[in-house]
């Protein structure tokens, strides 16, 4: 009898839960989950020996603020942090936010659906299926349960894979740059220094060689920022072109979205002469052209905008940064870094304005819906454009590759678009007004910071990318909580988002009004 009343009070409390909606329950669990792993970042038990001397001491502060930063940016797949996550935590503490990163990235319904589907057989019921739609699936019901098996088994393969790969690169590297004398140089701030202590240097040694691979791979894949090299993401590889080459693939595998690769993965399978052909989704072909068709664009103003600096300080001035084809390297692997994962091999701060705002707008852009990325999402973009073409030739209707695209999806892209606009607007706002620039700094050498890279700092969030600027460890409690609310809703999504606030079901619409048209513009 007692064990039948605890039955009864689970399923009333799991009840509760599913009255909420969809949408809320993923929400809440989100929610716990982040304060979950925040508790855990911020016990002791996580921290590197050093790193609590110097909180012990006063010589570094660590409030639960920043743990919960930390903790956000983990399972929303977005790599800021205001502190090293390679010098201020220990392997239990690291392993703790790679799992966060891969399950946030996997989606935590949609990895729970795909073991109990793959793994044990077992059927999915109604609700698990509707939380995985929202989750990770696609605007097809019916194909969610085979996109998270061909997806989530797709990613999975391709961690393991770029597991090896990494771990060899790492460990025969000759282009690591470690180096205690050129580490502790007091360099010039605006100066690029790229090297790292020798302490970090996983060069011949194969466990940490394993260790950085399998962090690296799953942030990579999950399109999170974090690293755990040192304090300066890839630049002691910045000469690596290997590593980021596979750096850019592996961020590209898990940006690209679960609907495009079953799309991908359909369309090479129906090449198969038993197969029947199969027709790539508008999904699909509008979001690989949208990604290709904006990459260049940013890429062409990057180049432009740097190679026309005149600031000696400036990335493309600077004699650190090497021949013209590094630096031209650099460029690229910047700019594709920004559409989700956020590594850097080069100093932010050395970018010009105009290039900052570029990239800006490309993470506030992100890559596909129903991925480990963020932002407004590429989908949303081409929608816009479309429309404005449409409109510049006259015609009524949207349409791409001979579909049509209903009123009721332009409608919600242009929302996402005002909103993720109002939501960065607001953000840039609240950190301005209460971050340290060190704009009134009477030191030559140090960094001073302007709204260009407040604004920088909020897109990253926004895009779930995840680019460090050094200027976090200078945000206030209500900047670090601004951009912890920014980087869930980049990470869930805007139209996700709205819904919270809304209703459990749509009400129906008795009443049609009439039409009359109203002067735009």
């Amino acid at each position: 009898m007692k064990k039948n009343r605890r039955i009864k009070k689970y399923n009333w409390f799991f009840m509760l839960f599913k009255r909420m909606g969809v949408i809320k329950y993923i929400f809440i669990i989100y929610i716990l989950i982040t304060f979950l792993i925040s508790l855990f970042l911020y016990w002791p038990i996580t921290h590197t020996e050093s790193f609590r001397t110097l909180i012990k001491n006063n010589e570094v502060t660590f409030s639960y603020i920043d743990a919960l930063f930390i903790a956000a940016s983990a399972f929303s797949d977005t790599g800021l942090t205001p502190i090293s996550i390679a010098y201020s935590f220990n392997m239990f503490g690291q392993a703790l936010i790679a799992i966060s990163v891969l399950v946030g990235g996997l989606g935590i319904f949609t990895l729970k659906v795909y073991i109990l589907q793959t793994i044990f057989g077992s059927k999915i019921n109604v609700f698990n299926s509707a939380l995985t739609q929202i989750e990770r699936g696609s605007a097809d019901g019916g194909k969610t349960k085979k996109i998270i098996k061909v997806s989530v088994s797709t990613l999975l393969i391709s961690l393991f894979i770029f597991t090896i790969i990494f771990t060899f690169i790492f460990y025969y590297s000759p282009y690591g740059k470690f180096s205690d004398i050129e580490a502790a140089k007091s360099y010039d701030l605006r100066t690029f220094n790229p090297y790292e202590f020798n302490v970090q240097n996983p060069k011949g040694d194969f466990g940490k060689s394993l260790r950085y691979a399998i962090f690296h791979s799953i942030c990579s894949i999950n399109n999170a920022g974090f690293d755990n090299i040192g304090s300066k993401s890839l630049m002691p590889y910045y000469e690596d072109y290997s590593l980021q080459i596979f750096t850019l693939i592996a961020a590209f595998i898990g940006g690209v979205g679960f609907p495009v690769i079953y799309d991908i993965y359909k369309k090479l399978n129906s090449y198969r002469k038993t197969q029947p052909r199969y027709r790539v989704t508008l999904f699909t072909k509008l979001t690989l052209i949208t990604y290709v068709f904006v990459s260049i664009i940013g890429l062409l103003l990057t180049f432009l905008f740097e190679t026309t600096s005149k600031n000696q300080f400036s990335f493309w001035n600077q004699s650190q940064y090497g021949s013209t084809l590094a630096k031209s390297f650099a460029v690229i692997f910047q700019t594709q870094t920004t559409r989700s994962s956020g590594f850097i091999t080069t100093d932010y701060y050395n970018f010009t304005q105009q290039t900052l705002l570029v990239h800006s707008i490309l993470m506030f852009i992100g890559f596909s819906s129903a991925s480990t990325a963020g932002g407004i999402r590429s989908a949303t973009v081409a929608i816009i454009f479309l429309s404005v073409v449409s409109m510049l030739v006259g015609k009524k209707q949207v349409t791409a590759f001979k579909r049509q695209i209903g009123k009721e999806n332009l409608i919600k892209a242009i929302n996402v678009f005002a909103i993720g606009i109002f939501l960065v607007i607001i953000g840039v706002l609240i950190c301005y007004s209460t971050t340290n620039l060190n704009a009134n700094s009477i030191l030559p050498h140090e960094k001073k910071f302007d709204t260009s890279h407040i604004l920088f700092v909020v897109c990253s969030a926004f895009g779930s990318t995840g680019s460090p600027m050094g200027i976090i460890p200078n945000f206030s409690g209500y900047g670090k909580v601004t951009l912890i609310i920014i980087m869930i809703i980049g990470q869930l999504g805007i139209p996700q988002t709205i819904l919270i606030w809304g209703r459990n079901r749509k009400s129906n619409e008795h009443v049609r009004y009439i039409y009359e048209d109203v002067a735009i513009g």
